[in-house]
């Protein structure tokens, strides 16, 4: 055997050993598919908590409810109306320090209210646009992360902007999310601990997505879904809790001591609390005479609950209801 068969016999050899080590060190990788949803996870003995991986992130249950530590009578909320440009109010959020946000559903307008003095007035509101002109879309939720403010469409677009003053017209930043190609969107919402954006699902476009509710997370830092990262839960755990086989949602929030999400349903005239893995614990009817048209849910610095309610032909109203003692 020649000097030149030995070193190609040898890098042969050497070639497949170095396969073999490398197909062994690299075991099974995640399955990422867009498509991959979070599936329930076991609960620990002591029912309170757990947790589990999806994609890059870690959901922590909470199984005790928030929703049931709220009063939702008459005698101890607030309620008041709001200005009439606001008839249409939809999405709500609060500020870093804690500021009340609302927008329209038609107009990419965002107004802050206020609701510390019972007024209901509108404080400020500044567009997104350029050249003074502001963009129009069918909005349908809002939240804030940092110093940034947030809103949704119903196609799944999202719009970024920082806050602006009274009567200003500032630039954004648009974001195809892509979710829109399998269903109309109704939600946004914020988590901190895991700093991404809650995009909440309402009308399937496909047969395949009909029956279920889906929550997407979308990253404030990578500006992109995390894949395999989202909730899916099916309406029938809605429905058991009400006299009807819906549950049509319009607004979404995580409250801010258990993690878990608020989910308000306008047409049920119900709000559902959710845990991360899609887990639903309670669900409330609200006053169908103070709730003509539930659409947006946030919470005060004290936990108060914040829902608006479109005008449905009169003035929009916000309803607070606090937590029980």
């Amino acid at each position: 055997m020649t000097l030149g068969d030995k070193l190609f016999v040898g890098f042969f050899v050497f070639s497949i050993v170095f396969y073999l080590l490398t197909f062994f060190f690299k075991g099974e990788s995640p399955d990422y598919s867009p498509r991959a949803t979070v599936t329930a996870v076991s609960m620990t003995a002591a029912g309170s908590t757990a947790q589990e991986m999806a994609g890059d992130t870690t959901l922590v249950t909470n199984t005790t409810s928030s929703l049931t530590g709220y009063n939702f009578k008459a005698e101890t909320a607030r309620r008041w109306k709001l200005p009439k440009r606001l008839r249409e109010i939809s999405g709500l959020c609060l500020t870093a320090d804690n500021r009340l946000l609302a927008h329209n559903d038609e107009k990419g307008t965002i107004c802050e209210i206020d609701y510390q003095n019972g007024s209901g007035e509108i404080i400020k509101a500044f567009g997104l646009g350029d050249l003074g002109s502001v963009i129009r879309g069918d909005f349908e939720g809002i939240a804030t992360a940092d110093e940034l403010i947030y809103m949704v469409t119903s196609t799944g677009r999202l719009y970024e902007c920082r806050e602006g003053s009274d009567g200003e017209t500032v630039l954004f930043n648009a974001y195809a999310t892509g979710v829109g190609r399998d269903y109309e969107i109704e939600g946004l919402a914020y988590d901190p601990d895991q700093r991404v954006l809650l995009i909440m699902s309402k009308n399937p476009l496909s047969p395949e997505q009909k029956g279920q509710l889906t929550i997407y997370r979308w990253s404030v830092d990578s500006k992109q879904l995390l894949q395999g990262g989202h909730t899916v839960v099916p309406i029938s755990e809605f429905a058991q809790h009400l006299e009807g086989k819906k549950f049509q949602p319009s607004g979404i929030e995580r409250h801010p001591v258990s993690g878990n999400y608020f989910v308000v349903a306008a047409r049920q005239k119900a709000i559902a609390e959710v845990t991360p893995d899609g887990k639903v614990i309670a669900v409330v009817k609200l006053a169908a005479d103070w709730h003509r048209q539930s659409e947006g849910i946030t919470f005060a610095p004290d936990n108060t609950l914040i829902v608006s309610d479109e005008g449905a032909g009169k003035r929009g109203r916000l309803t607070l209801y606090p937590e029980l003692n």
